[in-house]
């Protein structure tokens, strides 16, 4: 008998190449069939005729250390109702306050949790005082120990190199993360709205593996030309290996130079919400699952939004595996409905457009264990009387 069974859905995941409708069988933590389960026998039965069944979501892209940093979320409650399963906080935390985001936050959270480790001593502690970028300050044996000590956590390092948080010391912070991420054998994520110098100058020092991050903004200069066109740079860097992420957020993303970027094919390698207490539940952000209804309007297709985040960042967190929705694996799952809903979006830079619809959670299922479930999204009589049969 199984635990549970989700019915009728048409399940998507692009890293098996699933695309079609089947039943999923749960026991336990793991999916242990895929097909056509009419008639079996469970204790728990969900009907997902209309909806779209995907791989518990990854956010590449959040800030979860809550208690530590004044502007991270409470990341599960923030999170799982969307469908999201796993997330990595982006630096929230540097050398100081890693350990204690690490035993208070990431052990106990219900996600699968990963982290990058931020290259400033202090990481993000406030949204109310810059980290200190200069290079001098890095705490090189102290990071080491850690990478060492967490390497099944930490997964990259984190700078952050605006203007106004660089200041004088100009390109400096990055060359110094850099010989950092050398040093650990860790790719280096790259907050680059409005960076010092020429973006050209950006995109050519970055490694193979290493994350272009806020790529839609439109804060000083972007990946678009003058007229427009993706820079030959940015196709350059995309060519050699550099990873391009979405990093939504409230102040860093364009619907502008997003539509502009996806006319001409610049997709985003990872599609990220960076959520927190600033933009959690608050326009023009709201959730991950309405970033990814934002992404659809502007035109990126749904197999490639899946892809964007389910297999791509699930390889850079070291899921290797030859499929999510598999027999064998780990029961992670979310359900959603596609309904038509007009939406009228102004993003933080004043740009507006419209979209007509919206991609709307039903269900999460995290190891196996329902831990979401929209209030309207219930069984039907037939099965509840499936359930109660034993």
């Amino acid at each position: 008998m199984f635990d549970l069974i989700i019915r009728n859905g048409h399940l998507m995941d692009p890293r098996c190449n699933l695309d079609k409708q089947a039943d999923i069988g749960i026991k336990g933590r793991h999916i242990v069939d895929i097909g056509n389960l009419e008639g079996k026998e469970c204790l728990q039965s969900v009907d997902a005729k209309g909806c779209l069944v995907v791989p518990g979501l990854i956010d590449f892209h959040a800030h979860a250390a809550y208690g530590i940093s004044d502007f991270s979320m409470p990341a599960d409650l923030v999170q799982i109702p969307s469908g999201v399963t796993s997330m990595v906080d982006a630096g929230s935390t540097g050398v100081t306050d890693f350990e204690a985001f690490y035993h208070r936050n990431i052990i106990t959270s219900i996600m699968t949790v990963k982290s990058f480790l931020h290259v400033a001593s202090e990481g993000q502690r406030t949204h109310l005082k810059y980290e200190n970028p200069d290079p001098a300050r890095y705490d090189l044996e102290k990071i080491k120990m850690l990478c060492e000590t967490y390497k099944d956590n930490i997964i990259g390092l984190k700078l952050r190199q605006s203007r106004d948080i660089v200041g004088e010391l100009g390109l400096k912070p990055l060359e110094g993360a850099l010989l950092l991420g050398e040093e650990v054998g860790l790719r280096l994520s790259v907050h680059a709205t409005d960076s010092p110098g020429d973006i050209r100058d950006t995109l050519s020092l970055l490694r193979p593996g290493d994350i272009f991050c806020h790529m839609y903004h439109q804060k000083g200069q972007t990946i678009l030309d003058e007229k427009g066109n993706v820079l030959p740079e940015a196709w350059e860097a995309r060519e050699r290996g550099v990873l391009f992420e979405l990093g939504h957020g409230a102040f860093n993303f364009s619907g502008k130079i997003t539509k502009a970027a996806i006319e001409q094919g610049f997709l985003p390698d990872i599609i990220s919400s960076d959520l927190s207490l600033l933009s959690a539940f608050k326009e023009p952000t709201y959730s991950f699952s309405y970033i990814l209804s934002e992404l659809l309007n502007l035109g990126i297709g749904l197999k490639d939004i899946i892809t964007r985040c389910t297999d791509i960042p699930g390889r850079l967190m070291g899921m290797e595996q030859e499929g999510f929705l598999m027999a064998g694996g780990i029961a992670d799952i979310a359900v959603f409905k596609i309904i038509d809903k007009e939406i009228h979006y102004i993003d933080r830079y004043h740009n507006q457009y419209e979209g007509n619809r919206l991609i709307k959670p039903q269900l999460t299922v995290k190891e196996g264990h329902i831990v979401y479930r929209q209030a309207d999204y219930v069984s039907s009589l037939a099965d509840k009387k499936e359930e109660t049969r034993e």
